[in-house]
């Protein structure tokens, strides 16, 4: 992330907090920043594009028992 995208993820962030009413310590407030940006990281993979290989390989077939009733 650049210095610039940083410095709007902080800004947005100060607003968010601000919005609600929440106090983050100075002393932490970098720690969130990098939570933030990872959890931003992760949704953007999340809800990207996936192609048809990608998906889950979860399909299976049942094969009938005999004898049973």
């Amino acid at each position: 992330m650049s210095t610039e995208e940083r410095r709007a993820l902080e800004q947005e962030f100060d607003a968010l907090t601000a919005r609600i009413g929440a106090i983050v310590p100075a002393d932490r407030k970098a720690g969130v920043i990098a939570c933030c940006e990872e959890i931003r990281r992760m949704t953007a993979l999340l809800r990207g594009p996936r192609s048809p290989a990608v998906e889950p390989a979860n399909v299976y077939s049942l094969k009938p028992t005999r004898g049973r009733s």
